[in-house]
């Protein structure tokens, strides 16, 4: 049996994913490689939910 699922749950999931990645940005070093790497990933994951 395979559970999906639907739009609103899946934008939900991203935005819980994506807050709890942008408190961890807010702490970071600014000017590091690894901030820079996570910019990039909060971007996509914001292009997600706005699409």
């Amino acid at each position: 049996m395979t559970v999906g699922m639907t739009d609103k749950q899946f934008d939900g999931f991203v935005r819980f994913v994506l807050d709890a990645i942008k408190e961890v940005y807010d702490k970071m070093q600014d000017g590091s490689e690894a901030k820079e790497k996570l910019q990039k990933v909060i971007e996509n994951l914001q292009k997600i939910i706005e699409d």
